[in-house]
């Protein structure tokens, strides 16, 4: 990029209605009925699963998923079999995803792999001239998601990220009222997604050396004996994941990003530990994380594993009003209670029941994703909002593990120490 700073999307939605008929109407013009879109799927987990769920449902009928990758046998076998048995499909199955690239004919790739392996596997599917779907956070090292970035770039491949809640019409028309200026200048943006259990500790009995591509499995990684804690429950390692910023913020953090149109941070501060579930895990299971960003405001989130209930949501802090995801209401300043006339409640975001990504799902999202691959048009989520959300994780990460105050060098796209 000349620019050291991303550039920046224009959002385009005029209300809940125009952006409910970018999903639907123009979705059966994308593909002509007579069309396939050979799809294939990189990590076949229940992430995988979920996604290549909401793929078939939107692609009506236009989706033929023509290959099933994972490094774990059991999971390829389980995703194969399921799809023939509920759609008559029979796709080849590959314990590497460069074997998977080599199929004729494929068209497009699912990638819902761990979070380190992101990039190394989009890199190689936009070198093999294919569209992606990519899961968030976009990686577990900035490096890999400023090289992938670049790449996208400089191709002609539609590139969709899996930060859902861009494709969402009631966040769209949480955006337009934000964006709009009637909250005044905001000082403030508060995000937060909490639980009350041991998050990814999972059983690992099941997982048996021989079935699993271990080498294949830690790309880049040092070279280790095979782990099935560190297979199984790979976002309790740093090495796999960013922690909590990521693997739970990046949704919410992706949301004040947008709303903003502030795309990348100055600096942060965090503090984090494990003060809840002694299960050997590296990530810590409660933190708090500051962001400054150049337009003169700061984001926070916050996140605990060790006491519900589960609740994720932003706060939009304006000098005029504050809006509050959780139930959709602007109110004023002031925050009087009870409710009064001031309080606004906002019809578009309701009308899809609360704003807890817990109580959606990815379907618009996907849905946009395979639109663009017939109009070959920008997705609601392209690779530079992927970049965005991951400097973000990665300089919350460093700055929690070194207990410092860092910053983003947008002229060297390196995070230093403030």
């Amino acid at each position: 990029m000349s620019d050291p700073r991303l550039p920046r999307r224009e959002f385009i939605a005029t209300g809940v209605g125009l952006a409910a008929a970018a999903l639907t109407s123009t979705r059966a013009a994308a593909v002509s009925p007579n069309d396939k879109i050979n799809v294939g799927i990189v990590g076949c987990g229940v992430r995988g699963n979920y996604i290549l769920g909401e793929a078939l449902a939107a692609g009506a009928g236009k989706i033929n998923v023509v290959g099933v990758c994972d490094v774990w046998k059991v999971a390829r076998d389980k995703m194969a079999a399921d799809l023939a048995d509920k759609h008559g499909m029979k796709p080849q199955q590959f314990p590497r995803h460069q074997d998977l690239l080599a199929l004729p004919g494929l068209d497009a790739v699912i990638i819902t792999t761990p979070d380190h392996a992101h990039c190394a596997v989009l890199t190689d599917v936009v070198r093999a001239g294919k569209d992606a779907y990519v899961e968030k956070p976009l990686c577990a090292r900035l490096e890999d998601a400023i090289a992938a970035h670049d790449l996208v770039k400089a191709s002609k491949q539609v590139v969709q990220v899996g930060t859902q809640r861009r494709s969402s019409p009631k966040f769209r028309a949480a955006c337009e009222y934000v964006r709009s200026g009637a909250l005044g200048p905001i000082c403030k943006i508060e995000t937060a997604w909490n639980r009350n259990v041991p998050s990814w500790s999972r059983p690992v009995d099941m997982v048996r050396p021989d079935e699993v591509d271990w080498d294949q499995y830690q790309v880049y990684l040092p070279k280790r004996e095979f782990d099935p804690v560190r297979y199984r429950c790979w976002q309790l390692f740093y090495e796999h994941t960013t922690g909590l910023v990521g693997l739970l913020g990046s949704h919410m953090i992706d949301v004040a990003l947008w709303f903003m149109d502030d795309p990348v941070p100055t600096s942060a501060v965090a503090l984090g530990g494990n003060l809840t579930w002694k299960d050997g895990r590296e990530i810590s299971d409660t933190a708090e994380y500051v962001f400054e960003f150049p337009k003169g405001w700061i984001l926070t989130f916050s996140s605990r594993l060790g006491s519900g209930p589960e609740i994720d949501y932003e706060i939009f802090h304006g000098r005029e009003r504050t809006l509050d995801s959780r139930d959709w209401t602007s109110r004023p300043a002031a925050n009087r209670r009870p409710a009064d006339a001031a309080d606004l409640v906002l019809p578009a975001a309701t009308e899809t029941s609360t704003g807890s990504l817990t109580q959606g799902d990815a379907g618009p999202h996907v849905a946009n994703w395979i639109e663009c691959l017939g109009t070959r048009t920008q997705p609601n989520a392209p690779i530079e909002v992927g970049l965005s959300h991951a400097i973000v994780c990665c300089l919350g990460r460093e700055a929690e593990r070194t207990g410092r105050k860092m910053r983003y060098d947008a002229t060297a796209r390196r995070i230093v120490e403030a």
